[in-house]
Order: structure tokens, then C-alpha cells, then sequence
């Protein structure tokens, strides 16, 4: 065919595959676009007649891998743990450890860098001792693999009152839904994301749309879920993990949260840090817990008034200790909309990581409900007053842990129960143990000068998405 056309437009397509040479291939036409950077390594391709090839200095970085180039032989090797790998300019053969491995095309010199064919990324080995490098011909880019592998292209297939929309993901357990609103209904993967996103989706369907979200940490995505639907249920199966939502009422099915609340009078915020004075709470090493809570108490004060137009009061402005009564006192006197207590936790033999919230149970309707038809008012013990609060409380604390795992601060967990700092609290309220310190990936987030902000950062988000009624 090449030897039809004119020299001048052979001339001319020479200069401009140059001049492209050293760009990364474009999605094709009409591909839904990638989402958002991540957590996660990757480099760009390029594209040398047509075939997808890496820098042997991305690569280095990737692996990682020590370089070693041989000018005299033109020969490059990469050290990476135990292995070793062998590329030679114009040689379209590399040597992995004993293995010879047809690369398909020759490794390319391009100004003085080694351009690699992405077939190398199949051969190379599958051991902790080196990094796994996957390509993904979409975006043109070269991944390092998480822990948590990779999520495809998620598939959506619709059948009578069921809608189901499967993630093909490598670490099944690896998933958690970190918001339950229709409108707003996130999943969050350990894992990074290497498909592309339907272009369109069934019309009979109960999901509207599906786009990708920002995560510290692997990948999430945000599903606009139809009114229709009347609860969800999340499988695990077949190397992928299904999300079911029904249009009928079946046993076994969970509840989305509540749908077009208004925006909460948020007037003023209390943020209770735990323990004080003789009372250091968790000491790991160097962290103490009531230097970290009241740390963090100060750099959530301000990143709340830059998202809300709230009063924030601190029960403790220093290290003095106070009574569980003196804290509520502190939070009913300021007529508190919300109260965060915020603690570190650890958890002695394990290496359990993640964020810890209670919040009051639902028992005020139950007792209501159980009182004498008689009786004109249930008698609650004042001690126990939180309770009346329970649902919004509940509702902050789904929020915000939510606001953490797309921060990268997670996995969150959730319980009902009165802990002793909600104790006599008359508002919506939260007890947060914002980190684990006996997990080493805590303590080291906690302890990096970004760690607290970023902490900060992420309740407060939660915080003002509840505000507004999200």
C-alpha cells in the first residue's frame, strides 16, 4: 500500500509520526473518559509504528528497579529484587531472568532513553519481590497494580424489577458502599481502575448514571440510582462484585438513606477532644491520643469555617481533663447542632486499620412506642437524651465516614451504642476514632506532617456534606 502513494506524502507522514513519537495515544472516538487520578503509579505510552512501548525509565521507576546500561553492547539491564532483565537496542528479544521473551517489536533508542514493547509487562514475574505492571490501551498508560488489583469495566444488565450492575474486581472483599443515597450512591474499591465506564445505559434501568469519583486510595464511583428502586443488595461472585437494586420490597434487601432532606440549620459545631491531662488515652510509641484529638480539634475549627458558616466550639482549648458531664454541659450550653468527639483507637494483636464511629441507637420511638397509651409523655433518662437524636446522628456518621474512605482514611465501621463522651449530649452526636495507632499504615499517616490536615480535611467534607442535607 506504502508504495502507492506519493514521496511527498510519504515525507510528509514521516515528519509527523516524528513529531507524535513521543505523545501518548489518544482514547479512541467517543470513549467515556478516564477517572480521576488516583492513589495508584502509572506512566504514559508511546506509540512506535503502532506498537505501544514504555520508557525503560518509567519502567525502572514502576518495578523499581535498579538500571545498568552497557554503552559498548547497547544493552540495558534492569535489577528489580531477585530478578533481572535483560534489553538491547534493535533487539526485539529481552531476557527475564533465564528466560528469552519475543517482545513482538525491537526495543527502540529515542532520545537516549530505551523504548520498551508494553509485551514485556506479560512476562514479566508474578512475586512480591517485584511489582505487577498491567497496560491499559485506553488511556495509554502503564499501571502499577495496587494491593487490591485492578476493576474492569463494569457491565449493567437489566431484567424485570432487577437492575444489576457488576464490577469484575480481582479482591472481592476489597469494597464498600460509602454513601447509601440515591442521588449520590457510592461504591469504593481497594482496587485501581483499568476499564472504561458504559457510554450509555439501559432506559428501563433503575441506574441513571455512573461516573467516576475521586479517591485516595484505589477507585470509586458515584451512581445516580432511580426513585424507583426500593433497596439494594451487595454480592460477591464469578470475580466480580454485583450490585442488585430492585424496584420491589424482598427480604434480605438494605435500605437507601433518606431522599431530598433539607439543608440542616447548622448554627454551631462541637468538637469534643477525648481525654486530657492525666488521662492520655492510647499512647503507640511516640502518639498520644489526647495531643493527637486535640491537634486534629484545632485543624478541624478551620477547615469547618471554610466550608460552613457555623460557630465551631472546642470543649478543651489545652490539656486539662474533663468530666463526661462537664463535656456535655459544654455542648448543651452552646446549643450544639452537632458534637464530634474525636479519639484514636488501637486494638492490641491486630493490625486492624480504619475509622471507628458510634452514635447513639434509634430507642426513643421503641420507647416511645412501649410506653402506656395513657401516658402523655415518655420519660427518658436525661443521661440517655442522645437518643431523641439518633437518626440524624446516624445519618453524620455515615457521612463522614463516607468523606473519610474517599480520602483514603478508611475502612470505616459503624455501630449503634451510647458511648460514655455521648453520654447527656441533648444533639445530634458522633464518637470518632479517626485512625487506628496499632496499624503501622495509620500511625505512619498520622505522623506525616500532611496526615492530620488531611484527616481534617476529609471529616470536615463529611461534615458539610451532612450540613446540606447530602
Amino acid at each position: 500500500m506504502r508504495g502507492r502513494r506519493p514521496l511527498a506524502l510519504l515525507v510528509g507522514a514521516a515528519l509527523v509520526a516524528l513529531a507524535l513519537a513521543a505523545r501518548s495515544e489518544p482514547p479512541p472516538p467517543g470513549a467515556a473518559a478516564p477517572p480521576p487520578a488516583s492513589a495508584f503509579e502509572s506512566a504514559p505510552t508511546t506509540r512506535i509504528e503502532g506498537v505501544a512501548c514504555v520508557g525503560a525509565n518509567d519502567l525502572a521507576r514502576l518495578l523499581p528497579a535498579t538500571q545498568f546500561w552497557r554503552a559498548d553492547v547497547r544493552k540495558l539491564v534492569l535489577r528489580a529484587g531477585e530478578h533481572r532483565l535483560s534489553l538491547t537496542a534493535g533487539d526485539p528479544f529481552a531476557v527475564v531472568d533465564e528466560r528469552t521473551v519475543w517482545l513482538g517489536a525491537p526495543v527502540v533508542s529515542q532520545r537516549g532513553e530505551l523504548q520498551v514493547p508494553v509485551a514485556l509487562l506479560d512476562a514479566l514475574p508474578r512475586d512480591s519481590t517485584i511489582a505487577r505492571l498491567l497496560f491499559e490501551p485506553r488511556r495509554g498508560l502503564v499501571v502499577k497494580v495496587p494491593g487490591g488489583g485492578v476493576v474492569r469495566s463494569p457491565e449493567v444488565a437489566v431484567s424485570d424489577t432487577l437492575t444489576r450492575v457488576s464490577f469484575p474486581i480481582e479482591r472481592l472483599e476489597d469494597v464498600a458502599v460509602v454513601s447509601r443515597a440515591r442521588a449520590h450512591f457510592r461504591l469504593r474499591f481497594a482496587g485501581a481502575f483499568v476499564g472504561l465506564l458504559p457510554e450509555s445505559l439501559p432506559p428501563a434501568g433503575l441506574v441513571r448514571r455512573i461516573a467516576p469519583v475521586a479517591s485516595a486510595a484505589g477507585s470509586a464511583f458515584e451512581l445516580e440510582v432511580s426513585p424507583d428502586a426500593q433497596g439494594y443488595r451487595l454480592g460477591r461472585a464469578a470475580g466480580a462484585v454485583t450490585l442488585d437494586l430492585l424496584a420491589l420490597r424482598r427480604p434480605g434487601l438494605e435500605d437507601f438513606a433518606p431522599e431530598g432532606r433539607p439543608a440542616r440549620g447548622v448554627r454551631t459545631i462541637v468538637l469534643d477532644p477525648g481525654h486530657g491531662g492525666a488521662d492520655p488515652g492510647v499512647v503507640v510509641g511516640s502518639d498520644v491520643e489526647k495531643d493527637l484529638a486535640l491537634a486534629l480539634a484545632r485543624l478541624l475549627r478551620a477547615e469547618l469555617a471554610r466550608r460552613l458558616s457555623a460557630q465551631v466550639v472546642l470543649t478543651r482549648e489545652d490539656d486539662r481533663a474533663l468530666t463526661p458531664e462537664q463535656r456535655a454541659e459544654a455542648a448543651n450550653r452552646a446549643r450544639a447542632d452537632l458534637v464530634l468527639s474525636l479519639h484514636f483507637g488501637a486494638v492490641e494483636g491486630t493490625q486492624r486499620s480504619g475509622a471507628t464511629a458510634w452514635c447513639p441507637p434509634a430507642g426513643m420511638g421503641s420507647r416511645e412506642a412501649a410506653a402506656s397509651p395513657r401516658a402523655p409523655v415518655a420519660l427518658l433518662p436525661w443521661r440517655e437524651v442522645g437518643e431523641r437524636h439518633a437518626v440524624q446522628a446516624r445519618a453524620a456518621a455515615e457521612t463522614i465516614l463516607g468523606a473519610m474512605e474517599l480520602a483514603g482514611a478508611g475502612p470505616g465501621r459503624l455501630h449503634e451504642r451510647l458511648m460514655v463522651p455521648l453520654l447527656g449530649v441533648n444533639a445530634p452526636s458522633v464518637m470518632l476514632e479517626c485512625a487506628t495507632l496499632s496499624a503501622i499504615p495509620d500511625r505512619l499517616r498520622v505522623e506525616d506532617p500532611r496526615g492530620l490536615p488531611e484527616l481534617a480535611a476529609a471529616i470536615a467534607d463529611g461534615v458539610a456534606r451532612w450540613a446540606r442535607g447530602g
